[in-house]
């Protein structure tokens, strides 16, 4: 006797308007009065996971000082003042997307691709921070070097390009 396999539920159309229920802060989104706040919310973690990002480059730029490779460590202080860069955008950016926290309802379709944007969001950020700690360092080749900053490189380009199309989604709901 063959049995079907059972849908999990949320499974198809419908799984990223049920994880918003279960990821906090999207419920407030559906309602005007608390979109700012749970916004803001948002703002707190990507920044919290900006800072965790930079900490750890920070602590790599200061191995590079401690073993005198000073134009690698150049280098990654780039990276290190571009995070920051985005941390400040984040930090200043407006909250008054007036199409979105305007309106007084928004659709669960836009909900979903909100939800999906910032899940990806976050899962960028996790798969940097992973590949930066679990790369050994500092690289004792010319080529490790090369492959630490493409790394680091590649992950910040993800996060910026996630933040914008954020931004875009949430200017034209």
């Amino acid at each position: 006797m063959t049995t079907q396999p059972k849908e999990r539920p949320g499974s198809g159309d419908r799984f990223l308007a049920n994880l918003a229920y279960l990821v906090p802060g999207y419920q407030g989104y559906k309602h005007k009065r608390t979109r700012q706040e749970e916004d803001a919310r948002l703002r707190h973690r990507v920044l919290a996971h900006l800072d965790e990002l930079s900490g750890l480059l920070s602590n790599r730029h200061g191995t590079l000082l401690e073993v005198s490779l000073d134009r690698a460590a150049d280098v990654l202080q780039q990276r290190i003042d571009r995070l920051e860069r985005l941390h400040q955008a984040v930090r200043y950016a407006p909250y008054g997307f007036a199409g979105f926290f305007d309106a007084e309802a928004v659709s669960e379709e836009f909900l979903e691709r909100l939800l999906e944007l910032d899940l990806l969001l976050f899962q960028d950020f996790d798969e940097t921070i992973e590949k930066v700690r679990g790369m050994a360092f500092p690289p004792s080749t010319r080529p490790g070097f090369d492959r630490f900053f493409l790394a680091v490189d590649a992950g910040i380009e993800r996060i910026e390009r996630r933040l914008v199309s954020r931004d875009k989604l949430l200017g034209n709901p």
